[in-house]
């Protein structure tokens, strides 16, 4: 809090002893207390009276980023006398505060003139119909329960301003009515929000055309009509109706209603509008669409949680990785053993399968955590060629009830992409729809070119206007219900039985496709089917041609000596025995401070193999420190995480390279062989 006190006389029903000399409140810009906030016009001054410091702070930092001027106080008190000297836009409002707490705070606002219409946002802990009635009562303008989510509030608070100037605006515009009607009403049916100006029997008097398109009726049958039979398709008033508050209390309410009509719900906001000499002349509804708002929180509470399970996902594969390299590699030795056969043999195979299951489900829950695609893996591809190899693969797999029906546009456009990635996308989808026709059914695949305007892309969300390849996914199965539908990219969450499903397929999806720009819907009728649709951005230039697959050539050993780090020592012992084998001296080490002692021996190492996530020094400090005694040396980057541009930052920071965990022993040798030939 700033230090500088300033002398304040304020009038109050019950005046705290302590608000002479009260201090100035934090004003992030800089500014001093004794001039309002200097800053842009579109800014908007938010104070935060709170007796908690945290809350204080990130409110603070928060609706900073949110573009707002932000003043803390911890006092209540000498807050209420700050406003004689400067007058916030919108104030949040603890309800337990000392002294003075929440409730008489916004009774005082309400009392004085100057400060009777600045909207409050009072937040309490206590989430009881009690509380909320007194909160209104007192005047709060909105409320909200602990704990907050301040980007969600801040949304809120832009709409209480956006409310509280159209607000202002109708009253200005009544007033200028009685001088002239023609510009009243173009202001009037300017406001995007429906708004109606309400009788005491709760008649429109007045409505403006956007009621006319959210009510799909024309002004003549609204004009007259009771606003609960219009808005609720009621013949009794709402319960606990802000109109009828507003009028009982002739104050401002609000409250978030249902409607029917239009089918959304509403941020409902009744305010009484008095002649000269207090009488009611009406009271002015307005109603706003929240869909859109909640449809924003949605994905924003959705893309924390998949960022937060995505960084628990990504710790897991890092694990995971670990042990699955060693028992590749380990089973890879007993496989290529001529002294291994019969039913060892077979058991090893069984080992080695088992484990690139496991090394799959790895590669999953690393493109869950959105870190196990890298830049270097897209190009330029044609989606029909991905669909093509998958179509082939489908017909020997999937039962032979289900007939599989496809419609590929020869008008696409090239996209950029990693096609492992994408022929994943498309198997997730496919496995999912197979699964909704345990009877069988038709699974249908199209794309088709299509251009998204700024309308579409606003009600997508996180794309951006342009020409898009669409791929679609249908079955004929059972469908989802609106619950099921809610959850069905959450991580691990599955309506098949145990065993049957890991719940990544449909996350998996989700973020290989965000991760190529592009974004991933669905629509679904419980028994009629389901369809996904997949908008995948298109890319510029001209698609490679594909070429034939080279065969894996023959492992080559050879007499240099490799220094092999690793912490793990069931994969330093695997890996150690397959280059041994091919005849390399290997020289084992634990950790970083081990590795950099035995390069300092003195002995010709021509490659080092080395991990990155190492306890002490990681492969990264270890590898600048061995450049620092050796600018020449050689280093191949072993690592169980994904990560994007990982291979570009080895190679930038001096590696030869980087080889990602699990990985099979030829892998291994084959890179370690081409390292050491490459001059």
């Amino acid at each position: 809090m700033n230090s500088k006190t300033s002398r304040t006389n304020v009038t109050l029903d019950r005046q705290p002893e302590h608000l002479v000399g009260v201090p100035e409140p934090r004003v992030l810009d800089g500014a001093a207390a004794e001039h309002p906030a200097a800053g842009p016009a579109d800014r908007k001054s938010v104070w935060v009276v709170d007796d908690d410091e945290t809350t204080l702070m990130l409110a603070e930092e928060i609706l900073t980023g949110e573009g707002f001027t932000v003043s803390t106080f911890n006092d209540s008190a000498r807050a209420l006398a700050r406003i004689a000297v400067q007058r916030p836009d919108v104030i949040v409002l603890d309800v337990m505060m000392p002294d003075l707490d929440g409730f008489a705070f916004c009774s005082h606002l309400r009392k004085n003139p100057v400060t009777a219409d600045i909207p409050v946002l009072m937040v309490t802990s206590l989430n009881d119909s009690a509380s909320i009635a007194l909160a209104y009562d007192a005047g709060a303008t909105n409320f909200a329960t602990k704990p907050i989510n301040w980007v969600a509030e801040g949304h809120r608070l832009r709409y209480m301003l956006r409310a509280d100037e159209t607000a202002r605006k109708l009253r200005v515009a009544e007033r200028e009515a009685r001088v002239g009607k023609e510009d009243w009403e173009r202001t009037f049916n300017a406001i995007s929000d429906v708004v109606t100006l309400l009788g005491a029997d709760l008649r429109v008097n007045r409505a403006n055309v956007a009621t006319s398109r959210a009510l799909k009726r024309p002004l003549e049958q609204i004009i007259g009509a009771r606003c609960f039979e219009l808005f609720a398709g009621s013949d009794a008033p709402c319960p606990q109706c802000p109109v009828i508050r507003a009028m009982e209390t002739g104050k401002r309410a609000a409250a978030e209603k249902h409607y029917r009509t239009p089918d959304a719900d509403c941020m409902v906001t009744g305010t009484p509008v008095t002649d000269g000499e207090g009488r009611l002349l009406h009271v002015v509804h307005i109603a706003r669409d929240l869909t859109e708002q909640k449809a924003l929180e949605q994905q924003y509470l959705h893309a924390q949680k998949m960022d937060a399970i995505g960084t628990l996902a990504g710790g897991v594969a890092h694990d995971f990785n670990n042990l699955l390299a060693a028992i590749i590699c380990s089973a890879d030795l007993l496989r290529s053993d001529p002294q291994v056969g019969g039913e060892n043999r077979e058991l090893a195979d069984a080992i080695l399968e088992s484990a690139n299951r496991g090394a799959s489900l790895s590669r999953q829950l690393l493109t869950l955590s959105r870190k196990g695609a890298r830049r270097s893996e897209k190009r330029l591809l044609r989606i029909n060629d991905v669909v093509r190899d998958l179509l082939r693969m489908l017909g020997r797999l999937f039962p032979k009830n289900i007939s599989i029906r496809s419609e590929l546009s020869s008008t696409l456009c090239a996209i950029e992409g990693s096609e492992n990635q994408l022929n994943q996308v498309l198997m997730n989808l496919a496995t999912n729809a197979v699964h909704a026709m345990p009877n069988g059914g038709v699974l249908s695949i199209e794309t088709r070119l299509v251009e998204l305007d700024s309308e579409a892309c606003r009600l997508l969300g996180e794309v951006q206007p342009g020409t898009f390849v669409q791929l679609l996914v249908s079955d004929t199965g059972h469908g989802m219900d609106k619950e099921t539908m809610k959850r069905m990219f959450e991580p691990f969450f599955t309506t098949k039985k145990i065993g049957e499903g890991t719940g990544l397929g449909l996350p998996v999806a989700y973020g290989i496709v965000k991760d190529h720009g592009g974004h991933i819907s669905c629509s679904s009728d419980v028994g009629i089917g389901t369809t996904f649709a997949v908008y995948l951005p298109c890319g510029s230039g001209v698609c490679e041609h594909r070429t034939a697959l080279q065969s894996v050539p023959s492992v080559r050993g050879g007499d240099e000596t490799i220094l092999l780090v690793d912490d793990d020592v069931s994969v330093r012992s695997a890996m150690k025995a397959g280059l041994s084998k091919l005849g390399y001296t290997v020289i084992a080490a634990g950790d970083g401070e081990e590795a950099l002692r035995r390069y300092s021996e003195g002995r010709r190492i021509g490659l080092v193999v080395m991990d990155l996530g190492m306890p002490g020094i990681d492969g990264w400090e270890c590898l600048k420190r061995l450049r620092a005694i050796d600018p020449e040396v050689r280093v191949l980057l072993t690592t169980g995480y994904g990560g994007m541009d990982l291979a570009e930052r080895a190679r930038s920071e001096g590696a030869v390279d980087l080889l990602g965990k699990p990985f099979a022993l030829n892998d291994l040798l084959c890179r370690v062989r081409t390292v050491l030939d490459r001059r």
